[in-house]
């Protein structure tokens, strides 16, 4: 009976520390974009292709990522939507650089906006 007892405490641990670390994830977005064309992150230019964008909402850090490494990091806050996003679109802004600049992103499915770097300029999402 103490094995049985011990066995079930060990089993329900697990268990609650599993629900912990999905719990922690919910507060990380992550999704395979492809960039048509080259963009600039924070000063890094990134060519174009397909990366991984990852959003930390407690830290308020954005990355891309491509092959596992990050290539860029900046912060970003979420802009309330006046509706849900059907798909996940990038938001670009050409300045009239020889880069578009990366402004964003916004997660399928989402209400809220990942915006990078300041305000101004004219987006449009891809």
């Amino acid at each position: 009976m103490k094995r049985f007892i011990t066995g079930f405490v060990c089993a329900l641990a697990i268990t609650v520390v599993a629900s912990l670390g999905v719990a922690a994830k919910d507060k990380t977005k992550r999704k395979t974009v492809e960039f048509t064309q080259d963009v600039m992150v924070n000063g890094t230019v990134l060519k174009a292709g397909v990366y991984d964008v990852k959003f930390n909402e407690e830290t308020g850090e954005l990355s891309v990522i491509k092959n596992g490494k990050v290539k860029a990091t900046t912060t970003a806050h979420l802009e309330a939507r006046n509706n849900q996003a059907k798909d996940t679109a990038v938001i670009i802004a050409n300045t009239g650089g020889a880069v578009a600049e990366f402004r964003g992103i916004t997660f399928g499915g989402s209400n809220q906006n990942v915006i990078v770097g300041g305000s101004g300029g004219s987006s449009s999402a891809q």
